[in-house]
């Protein structure tokens, strides 16, 4: 993971303003996983303020991986506010590392959104983490708004279900029932993005069932109901079970 510093100068415009335009332009780059911060810690300077970005790549943040709404939010900066943007690279962050980003893969996994991750987007030969900007915009040729709404909803419904130990039976519904909107918008997603790539794209479907290990191993594809189970897979698997029909895949439950 590379550290970017982004100097943000302007004679005229105040810390609301940079807050607000330069915010904004930041966000819509984190939803393309140009830069993997959330958060954004400014630190004033003489004339304007600096900060630390973090991108997969030494250019990840750069216009041409950019999404439209992200351009056009840049290049529609007020000009009275001559706001004036200089990126650094300042080198690999020492915690992180180098991220290592697949040149191909057999086929994407769309995946909740895992512990670390930064995007739902993982090959499925290493499942090693794929930039979204890797691949072509899924929605309308200009962003991959509606994978961002579908991962939003996701962390927010997966969020109240742990707030409720696990036994809040709506949320999990959604996270484990195939035929969920939550699940369902997943699905379309996946389809979306094998469209576009030409690569074969599977829905990682969550899994948490107490019904024990031989029940668990013996379930069908919610899709077609054919047998999914990959023989000889244990709970250190990421995929236990896949279906190449439905472009599905799952793991066996942590609950034994």
């Amino acid at each position: 993971m590379y550290i970017i510093k982004l100097k943000i100068t302007s004679p005229s415009a105040s810390l609301p303003d940079i807050f607000h335009y330069v915010g904004y332009y930041l966000r819509l780059l984190y939803k393309n996983t140009q830069i993997i911060n959330n958060e954004l810690q400014y630190e004033a300077t003489e004339n304007g303020v600096m900060l630390n970005l973090y991108c997969p790549e030494k250019d990840s943040y750069k216009d041409k991986n950019a999404s439209y709404y992200a351009i056009n939010a840049k290049n529609n900066f007020p000009t009275e506010l001559e706001l004036n943007l200089t990126f650094e690279l300042v080198g690999l962050d020492p915690e992180l590392g180098k991220t290592f980003i697949p040149k191909k893969s057999t086929h994407y996994i769309l995946t909740e959104p895992l512990d670390g991750n930064w995007s739902p987007l993982i090959c499925g030969d290493t499942y090693n983490q794929i930039p979204l900007y890797k691949i072509p915009f899924t929605y309308e040729g200009k962003s991959h708004q509606e994978i961002n709404y579908w991962e939003y909803n996701y962390r927010s419904i997966k969020t109240l279900w742990h707030i409720g130990y696990g036994q809040d039976r709506w949320t999990l519904n959604q996270l484990q029932n195939y035929k969920s909107e939550l699940n369902q918008k997943g699905v379309s997603c996946c389809r979306q993005i094998e469209k576009v790539t030409n690569i074969p794209t599977y829905y990682f479907l969550f899994n948490d069932r107490a019904w024990g290990k031989t029940k668990d191993k013996s379930r069908k594809c919610p899709g077609c109901g054919k047998d999914w189970f990959i023989p000889d897979s244990t709970n250190n698997n990421l995929v236990a079970f896949k279906c190449d029909d439905c472009r599905l895949v799952s793991q066996l439950s942590s609950r034994y």
